[in-house]
């Protein structure tokens, strides 16, 4: 089940000043290194899923290790080149225990963030809350929630991919967004463009209820637009757990268009953040 629908790019320049106020188009003259931002869809919520409320923490614990690429994995299904906003609905093998309420399925949203709840439309999806806040979406992990896409007009493409890996009681989830770019905005108007990073990065759900959020190779970006020559290691991206239903909140660290918030470090690649239930 996909929620949301991916709408192809605007193509034709011809038509940007009759199209400008439908939605997220610019232009700056530079079509080859650039692509606009398609009008966000529209996404059902079932404020069902999240009705009991989560309880407990989790111990933080920093450290590095080797990235191993999802080479080989099963594409998320639902997914297409070119995803902006789109959000995917995924089974698990097992049930998933987060802030102690048994799940057996996530949503995988494109902008860095497996979520448990209900779903949020745009621009609660792509505005990361910076810190993590009782808004939506609900009961979600961000690994890098920022506004991010898969590219489909400059390579490499982006794609979404996971994989179920071990075996019982051993087993894993590893949900990976690979070499996607972020919009940034331009000017005050609701205009977005490229970036032109390409990032990796996964979730990675173990059948005990650990998590872990683990960083993958980088490449920065071609313009200091946003944050600047940060972006692609988060300095406008949000990372930690909401609980369901819920008003507990672990922030590990965020950023927005200004930059890292005080004691935010890079997210750069072999760094290792897991979440350990107490």
């Amino acid at each position: 089940m996909v929620w949301g629908a991916v709408e192809a790019p605007w193509r034709a320049v011809a038509t940007l000043a009759l199209l400008g106020a439908c939605g997220r188009i610019g232009f700056d003259g530079n079509l080859a290194a650039e692509q606009a931002k398609p009008d966000a869809s529209t996404l059902d919520a079932d404020p069902t899923i999240d009705a009991p409320i989560g309880t407990g923490s989790y111990a933080i614990t920093e450290s590095s290790a080797p990235y191993a690429l999802l080479d080989g994995a099963d594409i998320v299904p639902g997914f297409t080149s070119g995803a902006d906003d789109e959000i995917y609905e995924l089974a698990l093998p097992f049930s998933f225990t987060y802030y102690g309420i048994p799940f057996a399925k996530i949503s995988i949203d494109m902008n860095g963030y497996v979520a448990f709840g209900a779903t949020s439309a745009p621009p609660e999806t792509y505005q990361n809350d910076c810190s993590l806040d009782t808004s939506g979406p609900d009961a979600l992990i961000a690994v890098f929630w920022d506004d991010l896409f898969a590219s489909q007009a400059v390579m490499p493409f982006g794609t979404l991919r996971y994989a179920i890996t071990g075996t019982t009681p051993t087993r894993a989830v590893e949900i990976e967004w690979h070499d996607v770019d972020a919009y940034y905005r331009a000017g005050g108007g609701n205009n977005y463009f490229s970036q032109g990073i390409r990032i990796t990065q996964k979730i990675v759900l173990h059948e005990s209820g650990v998590i872990d959020l683990h960083y993958g190779p980088r490449t920065a970006s071609s313009t200091a637009k946003d944050c600047g020559v940060e972006r692609h290691v988060g300095c406008s991206a949000t990372v930690g757990l909401r609980a369901p239903s819920s008003a507990v909140l672990q922030t590990v660290q965020c950023g927005t268009e200004t930059g890292f918030a005080a004691g935010a470090a890079p997210l750069v690649e072999g760094r290792l953040i897991t979440f350990t239930p107490l």
